[in-house]
């Protein structure tokens, strides 16, 4: 027998709401202003989060932490199940109905789509909290502060002009709460040093280039990038905000990682250590050789820093806060 939901009272109606998926959700706050009304409060405890890809399509899903399970279908609306309102509208009506979700932009441009939209998120008093663009590592530093105010960001960078020089400002500081770089070639991957200093000050940092073949690095950049990682973890016992740092197919000679901290004066050897897992629970790594823990100097915060040898012969490199129950073996 057919029902008109509105006249529900309002717990049968939140309870009716409890027991169907995202998308019906959203058609029903579709059909009137008290439809959408009534969604609202029903869903006034609920956090979701709003993707807009390349200024095209939007993706609304129920929000999870990183340590959460993954999202289920039901738990998800998109822009490709169909929908009659323009983007701008439709994106309003979200916003309103879904209490400001926490907003991702994903873009192909060097910030032109952010600024675009700039003007729209500030009417609706929503920020933005994670940010994807591409561009030139000329263009890379001026972009950084642009986007100063974003907690998350990704940036994909590629080379600039072969005969440019590219004056990197290594004075500059980075706050974010997370920053993934990923280099689109190895031209510029000799300037990764420079980025990760003036990123110490952010919380979680992931950087790489997703093609480089680490067994295929040359001597000089396996050196380079020894020498820099000295240089770096140097800064972060002098003081840092950074807990996580992920270096992805790095360029080096691992037989040469455990010079690294003797150059620190800070060779201390973990034999094996236990870390919390994104999905919740907690992992055991044994090491042999390929960790070290290093304290800062003012604040007595511990780290370990590992290489990971994958079965492809990459390295990556992790820096890691040392879980508080952490005793060395």
């Amino acid at each position: 027998m057919a029902f008109d939901l509105q006249n529900l009272p309002f717990r049968a109606f939140k309870e009716v709401l409890s027991t169907i998926d995202l998308r019906e959700k959203f058609l029903i706050a579709t059909l009137s202003k008290k439809s959408a009304s009534l969604v609202k409060k029903s869903l006034s405890l609920k956090k979701y989060k709003l993707t807009l890809s390349h200024s095209k399509h939007w993706d609304l899903e129920e929000d999870r932490s990183d340590y959460s399970p993954q999202i289920k279908k039901g738990e998800r609306h998109s822009s490709k199940e169909g929908g009659s309102l323009d983007l701008l509208k439709t994106l309003e009506f979200i916003i309103d109905v879904f209490n400001k979700p926490r907003t991702c932009l994903l873009t192909n441009d060097p910030l032109e789509s952010y600024y675009s939209y700039f003007p729209f998120f500030e009417r609706l008093e929503l920020k933005v909290n994670t940010l994807h663009f591409q561009c030139q590592w000329h263009e890379l530093q001026s972009l950084l502060e642009d986007c100063e105010k974003i907690p998350n960001i990704q940036v994909m960078i590629y080379s600039s002009v072969p005969s440019e020089i590219v004056d990197f400002n290594k004075q500059a500081k980075y706050h974010f709460e997370e920053a993934h770089f990923i280099y689109g070639d190895d031209k510029e991957w000799v300037s990764h040093n420079d980025l990760l200093i003036s990123s110490l000050d952010c919380k979680r940092v992931q950087i790489g280039f997703p093609f480089f073949a680490g067994q295929l690095a040359s001597q000089e950049l396996q050196e380079r990038s020894l020498l820099g990682l000295v240089e770096l973890l140097k800064r972060w016992i002098a003081g840092s905000r950074m807990e996580f740092l992920n270096i992805w197919k790095i360029p080096m000679n691992f037989s040469k990682f455990k010079t690294v901290f003797k150059s620190l004066g800070q060779r201390v050897p973990v034999k094996q250590a236990t870390y919390p897992k994104k999905g919740g629970g907690w992992k055991t790594i044994n090491f042999h050789d390929n960790c070290y823990m290093i304290e800062q100097n003012k604040t007595g915060r511990k780290a370990h820093v590992f290489v990971i040898h994958d079965e492809k012969n990459y390295y990556t490199l992790l820096l890691r806060m040392a879980p508080e129950t952490f005793v060395l073996a």
